[in-house]
């Protein structure tokens, strides 16, 4: 027998043998592997093994710093312990609905059943807006459970498990009879949508919780005096397995619905002793975990959500199923994409430590000091993880054994690109540590954004060029989500006739990095039937070069639009007007201030601590606009300018050049003309010129730099 085929057929049994765990192949199915679970496990041994509880309980008795993170937990579990349980009428509402209609605002709770507007202060009142407030009582019900839970399993006292058994109870007496609801503002779903719940409205939030919170409760009091084998029984038939079949409804497949399904089944099998569910978390055919490393995460590691938020959001359920996994002796960390999402985030981290704002994302930063990390770091012990870790004591790294550290530093990573995700990172070492992000790849689905060829811009330590992501605290289902967030108008890209762009995929065409500068170029032909834009980012030490070109056979009216974070946008040629265009989006623009110019277009966005000057070379009859749009909220306002061009084709070349409020910028004049089918575009400024040519194809051919004497 060949020497490979013995590999294949035989080292994963021999594995088996000798460690009494189960070893994933990449090519194992639900049909060819075997789950084994102990028979009279020792809780708890899921939460947590023997060895990580013994650290806990050391350093609960110990002293110093590690005994002040675990105390502190203990405390918190004091508070719950003889406290009046509140168990809600029924289950509770999406807060999509705890929202003001009229003015597409979240509202503020005044109590149990008045609900108020911060901006027109108009009160709400009674369903579904009380049934909102009814998800804060039950995820304190949840959270104080396994607060109390690790109280008990740490301390051994009886009186921490009394308040987690009473709320388990609670819920398995109640489960069934809370009425089955979705999303949907209707109290009871008679339609039984597969995707609602009886204490919460989605199999989401069913499955969250019973993987982070009531399966993680249950099992660290599982031999507490206060579960009767009555008690044990109800749990288990009045709780865990109808919430399990109820998710089990509702296959979401190439989704994060799924990935916390999963979680809360490996969960759910472990605690029944049951392994056909754990059999379905890790293997299910088009829904398991193996599955979804293959159709849900793309090939550098990112979610295909495209959203750092869902990104991370996955991710903490995955890790989840990992964790509980291995404690069960099944090894899913050594899965080489589950690997790269803890990667991933490292590539497009800005100076700042945040995280381009793509998708329905609010504010996403590099998760330092994350719990997820500190698993990872547990599990591959790569050197990169480290400047993620936190270095004092945390719980999570007192119960894994690691000791803390000094800070390590950040790599300083180069100029980088991700075909599979579709974004180029651009950066520079210059003193205003300017980077960018461009994003060309696939739709992000139900949460990717119409945004295709946009970018974001940082420098100084702050975000420039703003992508608005999704509210703070406004519901998808608003019209302001659709016709401002997800909308082409609200991302710094070419608006085509007023209407967003279609869902679109691009394609890098150059990509390039030097001492000096870095150059990407990409094209979009799907985004508007049609219609072929390219556009250039070329970034140097001070100042960013955006170039487009778009191409068509019939006359469109194209509008370059960019959102700038600072007090207003000024330019010297607006002036008030009451002409606005009609299109989708901007009811939400306000402040609008229209100019014609044929001259060179200057910008000027200040912040409190950095100038953000535009410059867009002159071209006839164009058309530019000036107003602020909205941010994270409707309250925040962020300025914008659009310039506007008609034709068959269209050419936009813009610098972007932030400095510091007491300095002035240095780009002069900017120009271009076309040269050999190409354009050319020449920069002046205080001491030299740069030229760079640019095809039509995106393809930054050759660049020029010519110092100026009489300006040394």
């Amino acid at each position: 027998m060949p020497h490979k085929m013995f590999r294949q057929l035989f080292y994963p049994i021999l594995c088996l043998i000798l460690t009494g765990q189960i070893f994933l192949h990449p090519q194992s199915s639900a049909q060819e592997t075997t789950i084994n679970l102990p028979d009279s496990p020792t809780h708890p041994y899921i939460a947590c093994t023997t060895d990580e509880l013994a650290r806990l309980r050391e350093a609960y008795q110990g002293n110093g710093p590690e005994h002040k993170v675990i105390a502190s937990y203990i405390k918190t579990a004091d508070k719950h312990v003889g406290s009046t349980i509140d168990f809600p009428p029924r289950g509770a509402q999406h807060n999509q609905w705890y929202q003001c209609e009229d003015c597409q605002f979240g509202l503020k709770t005044i109590d149990a059943t008045h609900h108020q507007c911060p901006k027109c202060e108009k009160i709400y009142t009674g369903y579904p807006y009380d049934d909102v407030v009814f998800m804060k009582t039950h995820n304190n019900n949840f959270a104080s459970a396994l607060s109390t839970a690790w109280g008990y399993a740490i301390t051994q006292d009886e009186k921490y498990a009394k308040h987690t058994a009473n709320v388990l109870r609670g819920y398995a007496k109640r489960y069934r009879d809370y009425p089955y609801h979705c999303n949907k503002a209707c109290k009871d779903d008679s339609n039984h949508s597969k995707s609602g719940g009886h204490i919460y409205e989605q199999t989401l939030n069913e499955a969250s919780v019973f993987s982070s919170q009531i399966g993680p409760a249950y099992d660290l009091i599982y031999n507490s005096t206060h579960l009767s084998q009555d008690d044990h029984a109800l749990i288990k038939e009045g709780l865990l397995l109808p919430m399990l079949t109820n998710l089990d409804r509702n296959k979401a497949g190439r989704s994060n619905w799924q990935s916390w399904h999963n979680a809360a089944m490996l969960w759910g099998g472990a605690l029944l002793n049951d392994p056909t569910w754990v059999q379905k978390a890790i293997y299910a055919e088009g829904n398991g975990f193996l599955e979804q490393m293959k159709i849900s995460v793309m090939s550098e590691g990112m979610w295909y959500e495209n959203s750092w938020a869902y990104h991370f959001y996955s991710l903490r359920s995955l890790t989840i199923l990992a964790e509980a996994a291995r404690r069960i002796g099944i090894d899913v960390w050594s899965d080489k994409t589950f690997k790269k999402m803890f990667m991933v985030p490292l590539r497009y981290r800005m100076p700042n430590n945040s995280l381009p704002r793509f998708g329905d994302d609010v504010n996403s930063y590099v998760p330092i000091g994350d719990a997820r990390m500190e698993q990872a770091y547990h599990a591959y012990r790569n050197p990169s993880l480290l400047p993620l870790l936190s270095t004092k004591p945390t719980f999570e790294n007192i119960l894994l054994g690691r000791k803390v550290q000094e800070k390590i530093p950040f790599r300083i990573r180069d100029s980088d690109w991700l075909y599979g995700a579709g974004h180029a990172i651009l950066r520079t070492k210059g003193n205003a540590e300017l980077s960018a992000a461009m994003t060309f790849g696939p739709y992000g689905g139900s949460h990717g954004h119409y945004d295709k060829l946009s970018f974001v811009f940082f420098g100084h330590g702050q975000e420039l060029a703003v992508d608005p992501g999704r509210a703070k605290n406004q519901a998808y289902r608003l019209p302001i989500h659709k016709n401002w967030y997800k909308a082409t108008i609200s991302h710094n890209t070419v608006l085509v006739d007023g209407q967003s762009q279609q869902p679109a995929k691009g394609q890098i065409k150059f990509f390039q990095n030097s001492n000096t500068h870095a150059t990407v170029g990409a094209i979009s032909e799907e985004a508007y039937p049609g219609v072929k834009h390219t556009r250039t980012l070329s970034l140097y030490e001070d100042f960013l070069l955006v170039v487009d070109q778009l191409q068509s056979d019939k006359e469109h009216r194209f509008d370059w639009v960019y959102h700038n974070r600072g007090t207003q946008a000024f330019n010297d040629v607006v002036t008030k007007t009451t002409t606005i265009p009609s299109y989708p989006g901007f009811e939400y623009i306000e402040n609008i201030k229209t100019g014609k110019s044929d001259q060179l277009i200057t910008v000027r966005f200040p912040d409190k601590k950095v100038i953000t000057h535009l410059t867009l070379a002159a071209q006839e009859n164009t058309t530019i606009l000036t107003g602020d749009g909205v941010g994270a909220s409707v309250l925040e306002r962020i300025p914008l300018t659009m310039v506007t061009r008609h034709g068959k084709t269209a050419t936009f070349v813009a610098t972007l050049e932030p400095v510091r409020k007491w300095q002035n910028p240095t780009i002069l004049n900017l120009s271009h003309t076309m040269e050999d089918g190409q354009i050319k575009v020449t920069i002046q400024r205080k001491n030299d010129t740069k030229t760079l040519y640019v095809h039509p194809d995106g393809i930054a051919h050759s660049q020029k730099m010519r110092i100026n004497p009489s300006k040394e």
